[in-house]
């Protein structure tokens, strides 16, 4: 996720979270006040107070669609906080006359609601100056602006009469009425006001003339009409029909202005904010709509208005907006304590995807898909199988071993590279159609990295193999020499030699033969040299274990080396590897009796079906932590170890020392085990 994506998912979280918790005051003061119409101290402020109510609960809406749309805009969490306070502090009103709260409480109350007031004020005369675009005029001149109009929206705020719903009002009386009565007469209310509006409207809309779609402000002409209402409502209260009015404004001016965001493509959202917002927007009208037709279906009711009867109606509507959410939580968290994250299949292409695209190499491919199958999806086991040119190979496995699997097809441009290969779960003798969708979407998302991972497995399997029949036909071609031309060239020279001592000395033919064995003697000894040179020859006399023994003992004097096998005795291995583990092993402990200074070794030698590894450890000075490079040894055992598809290891050991290791896959097929 992007940087923008990541700032519109967190403010989108919390507008979302304001916005239900608005809807909730909203509810609440409706019903307590329909509960409550009756009520002598109430029945003055109900009609007048829910038209803000209705207004502030459409602008955390729209905030929440402007934080959505223009992440970076600080109007949309400016319209959460607005809207969200507002509704807030009418609840809290309702609530504190309804319920007969502690004069102090009551008196804090007035002060909040003074303050949301004023936050209410001050973003309805600075909104004009962000639209169309969300952005405030580029010119310095506007932030002073703001702040003349933060100033001037606490004065009004304070100076405005108290719309508390008869609860007490701290700043009604003594030194902060006697303030008040002198900023009423020496401030021009009324003009300013105008002023402050006036200005934003001329903004508005010379900013609309110089936009490229003048369209767009169409949509947004009732917030002008709700301007006008507010204008209105403070030189003198609407009556009668006009309330009417007034309400449909405070619910129609927010939708509008959602209506243009939503048309505006400056800003494209993702697929799962515009599914939120549309939930916000349908919750919203249901709840709407259920109020409504349950109030009008009271109403028809005998005592059908009683307080027993609407908050039995608020609990009812409260646990049905719960009901659907906690019933696909409690599905999501059995899907994800049983069966993974299977119910989220995009979310797991997708992690799958991110993996694939940050591995190093190809080959890291089947491994990261095996892993996902059994740690995401709560599979049991896992393995990709690839078809190479040698036949079907496992490239990784995950989890317990693969029986009775279900086998899902990978395939690359219309051929089939390998098949992921899954077994059930316990106690299911198939997979079901979920698990079947989301294997399947994963084999094809890996599929085009799993056929790079088959030609480099490819190539992999052509060097193993001509190393393996490089080595092999070096051991033949030493056995010929040590079996077949070395005792040829014996028995020649001993028939030369036998010839010699027949004839006197000092004979013509006595020197003739003496040249001739001498010469065969050497053509002996380069023979040996040859023969040596093509394989260590303690493995053709001892095979690999009783040559690693012997090699063992040569370092004796220097360095006490125990000798580890599993099993032992080893199993015949491919020429190629047992040239490799005895070279490697034979340059490891010369390594430790050179630079280490260790008094111990253990070189161990392990043998699976799926692959050999050697391992030598010391109880030396251990690696240094700050090497430059490698020497020759290293790397020849490294280039060893590579030639063969191995990994190459040097580490420090968990109680010091070094511990080098190599490990070879099969050749050729699994090794014996």
């Amino acid at each position: 996720m992007d940087e923008a994506g990541s700032v519109r998912g967190g403010r989108s979280a919390l507008a979302f979270a304001a916005y239900g918790l608005t809807l909730a005051s909203a509810v609440t003061w409706a019903v307590l006040a329909l509960a409550h119409l009756d009520d002598t101290r109430l029945t003055p402020f109900i009609v007048p107070r829910g038209v803000p109510v209705v207004a502030a609960t459409g602008v955390v809406l729209l905030g929440a669609f402007m934080t959505a749309h223009r992440p970076r805009s600080v109007l949309g969490p400016l319209l959460v906080a607005t809207g969200a306070v507002n509704v807030l502090a009418e609840a809290g009103l309702i609530a504190a006359v309804v319920l007969d709260a502690p004069h102090g409480a009551g008196a804090t109350l007035t002060v909040l609601a003074r303050l949301s007031y004023a936050l209410g004020a001050f973003t309805f005369y600075v909104l004009p100056l962000y639209l169309p675009g969300g952005e405030l005029p580029r010119h310095r001149v506007w932030r002073p602006y703001l702040v003349l109009v933060a100033v001037w929206s606490l004065l009004q705020a304070y100076t405005d009469p108290a719309r508390t719903y008869t609860l007490p009002d701290p700043l009604g009386g003594g030194a902060w009425q006697r303030v008040r009565t002198a900023l009423l007469g020496h401030l021009p209310v009324v003009a300013l006001t105008t002023a402050f509006l006036v200005t934003g409207l001329t903004v508005l809309a010379v900013r609309w003339w110089r936009a490229p779609d003048r369209r767009q402000i169409i949509p947004v002409l009732p917030y002008v009409l709700w301007l006008v209402f507010l204008y209105v409502d403070r030189l003198a209260p609407p009556s009668g029909a006009l309330w009417s009015y007034a309400y449909a404004v405070a619910f129609l001016w927010p939708f509008c202005a959602i209506y243009a965001i939503s048309r505006d493509r400056s800003a494209q959202l993702d697929r799962a904010t515009r599914k939120l917002l549309a939930s916000l927007l349908l919750t919203a009208a249901l709840i709407a709509v259920y109020t409504l037709v349950s109030l009008l279906a009271l109403r028809s009711l005998p005592g059908g208005l009683s307080t027993q009867a609407l908050v039995s109606g608020a609990v009812g509507l409260a646990f049905g907006a719960l009901l659907y959410p906690a019933a696909r939580l409690a599905a999501r968290v059995v899907d994800r304590v049983y069966y993974g994250d299977r119910a989220r299949p995009y979310h797991v292409v997708r992690a799958l995807s991110k993996r694939l695209s940050r591995a190093a190499a190809p080959a890291q491919a089947p491994r990261l898909l095996c892993d996902t199958v059994v740690t995401t999806l709560n599979l049991p086991g896992a393995e990709v199988v690839v078809d190479t040119r040698g036949g079907p190979r496992t490239l990784a496995a995950a989890g317990e071993p693969v029986l009775d699997a279900y086998a899902f097809p990978l395939t690359y441009e219309g051929h089939a590279v390998g098949r992921l290969r899954v077994t059930p779960r316990a106690g299911q003798r198939a997979l079901d159609r979920q698990d079947q969708e989301v294997l399947r979407s994963l084999a094809d998302q890996a599929s085009p990295a799993l056929a790079s991972a088959r030609l480099y497995e490819d190539l992999r399997a052509a060097r193993e193999r001509l190393v393996v029949s490089r080595e092999e036909a070096r051991r033949t071609l030493r056995h010929d020499l040590h079996d077949s031309l070395g005792p040829a060239l014996s028995g020649a020279r001993l028939q030369i030699d036998t010839a010699r001592y027949a004839v006197p000395d000092g004979s013509r033919a006595a020197r003739p033969l003496e040249t001739a064995s001498e010469g065969i003697g050497e053509a002996i000894a380069e023979l040996r040299r040859i023969a040596a040179g093509l394989a260590p020859a303690a493995l053709d006399r001892n095979g690999l274990g009783g040559a690693l023994r012997q090699l063992a003992d040569r370092f004796g004097q220097r360095l006490a080396v125990d000798v580890r096998f599993a099993p032992d005795p080893l199993p015949g291995l491919p020429a190629a590897v047992e040239v490799a583990v005895y070279l490697i092993g034979g340059e490891a402990l010369n390594n430790v009796v050179r630079h280490s200074g260790a008094g111990a070794a253990v070189l161990s030698v392990r043998v699976a079906p799926d692959e050999v590894a050697v391992e030598i450890s010391d109880d030396g000075l251990g690696a240094p932590e700050h090497t430059t490079g490698e020497g020759v040894g290293i790397r020849s055992m490294r280039e060893r170890a590579a030639e063969l598809g191995g990994r190459f290891t040097l580490e420090c050991g968990p109680d010091g020392g070094t511990v080098v290791r190599a490990v070879f896959p099969p050749v050729a097929g699994p090794f014996p085990g």
